[in-house]
């Protein structure tokens, strides 16, 4: 898979540091359904919009995890699976690293009922279905005062930026 890009404490918080701890594989995907619309989490407590996914379990492989998770948090099923590429976070300041995996999943089914974890129901997480600009925005115009959701913001942002580029491939204009 290739590589998206590399975030790290200097082009997010403009510091200095790497951690050496080992990184957390995670599974995440742009989600269209059959309407052409896009799944985006919203984490009410923390007013987080992000792209749906979750960690790779130790029993799991990165594409069972993505069907785990896409089913947990959209209550859909993965028909159309593509890879998009892969986005790294070294974050010196919280001394964690992570491997984020992202796919573009179509989905021909009626999202069912989400089995979201308990931190995520504590956090008052729903799955929102919007235009693909709507998505875009609602990831993108977020602002955060916490490390930790400057890192989410980015890595969905340049998956996100990647997805724009796939689009404009499939439909060039003129």
């Amino acid at each position: 898979m290739q590589l998206i890009c590399e975030l790290n404490d200097k082009i997010i918080l403009g510091t200095e540091g790497m951690s050496t701890k080992a990184p957390r594989i995670t599974a995440r995907a742009i989600v269209k359904n059959k309407d052409g619309l896009y799944a985006v989490m919203y984490a009410d407590k923390f007013r987080l919009h992000s792209l749906p996914g979750g960690g790779v379990e130790a029993d799991e492989d990165v594409l069972t995890a993505l069907r785990r998770e896409i089913y947990e948090e959209t209550g859909c099923v993965c028909d159309e699976i593509r890879e998009l590429g892969i986005v790294t976070e070294n974050r010196a300041n919280l001394d964690y690293t992570q491997i984020n995996h992202y796919f573009v999943v179509t989905t021909n089914h009626t999202p069912g009922e989400t089995h979201l974890t308990e931190a995520e129901q504590t956090n008052r997480t729903v799955v929102k279905w919007v235009a693909f600009d709507e998505a875009d925005r609602l990831i993108n115009e977020q602002v955060f005062d916490r490390v930790q959701a400057k890192y989410l913001k980015a890595r969905d942002v340049a998956a996100l930026r990647e997805y724009r580029k796939w689009i404009k491939k499939a439909n060039p204009v003129g």
